[in-house]
């Protein structure tokens, strides 16, 4: 009896260290989403993968962002009307679309009057031209270990994987946009302007350190 008394005690007490040292856990990384955001940054490159960019602050949701933050649950953690630029390149396609409408409404947040968001992604009216032609030498291109850069067996795989495919960690697609679909996400999010702009075209000075993938994408820009 004594001893099954201490057992349960005993994994009891881990239970309670395991939980406190979640709590833990949480409050340092609630922490340290205060103190960057208390930083100020001005730009911000969302989703930046292992892009590190001079004078962008890089949120991700793991590696090594300056901020790590899963923006798939996550809101910005920065004051109303605080920054000049957002940019986030071939990722929005990663969340819902009913969570990318948020987003839109979290960039137009923390934009001040004037500022600028640029979205980068994956276009689907573009990439359905491709498919239509039938573009074999686009859509069975090879990386430089030999493996094919876009998943599937059949054009027609390697086009359907846009819409649910291209696993970033534990993310995979979860919307795929051409340019009217996302404009409107933005214009219902209060941005009076959206343009359509041409890779690195772009009202940002340094636009070429973040613009990538013009085969496949198109690019946004919303003005606050």
């Amino acid at each position: 009896m004594v001893r099954r008394i201490l057992r349960r005690a005993q994994r009891e007490a881990r239970a309670l260290v395991a939980r406190l040292d979640a709590l833990a856990a949480r409050i340092e990384r609630r922490e340290a989403v205060r103190a960057i955001a208390r930083a100020t940054p001005r730009r911000v490159n969302l989703c930046c993968g292992t892009q590190r960019v001079p004078g962008w602050l890089g949120i991700d949701a793991a590696g090594d962002a300056d901020l790590i933050l899963d923006l798939s649950r996550a809101d910005l953690p920065f004051p109303d009307a605080s920054l000049e630029a957002v940019v986030c390149m071939s990722a929005i396609n990663y969340f819902t679309r009913a969570r990318a409408a948020e987003l839109a409404r979290e960039i137009f947040r923390v934009l001040r009057p004037g500022g600028v968001c640029r979205i980068g992604v994956q276009d689907m009216k573009g990439l359905a031209e491709r498919y239509v032609r039938g573009d074999v030498a686009f859509f069975f291109q090879k990386l430089p270990d030999g493996r094919d850069r876009y998943e599937g067996p059949t054009i027609g795989d390697k086009f359907a994987a846009w819409f649910y495919g291209y696993s970033a960690g534990a993310y995979r697609c979860e919307y795929f946009y051409d340019f009217d679909s996302l404009a409107h996400l933005f214009k219902e999010a209060g941005f009076p302007t959206i343009e359509r702009r041409a890779f690195r075209d772009s009202r940002l000075p340094d636009v070429e350190r973040v613009d990538n993938r013009p085969e496949q994408m198109f690019f946004l820009e919303a003005v606050k």
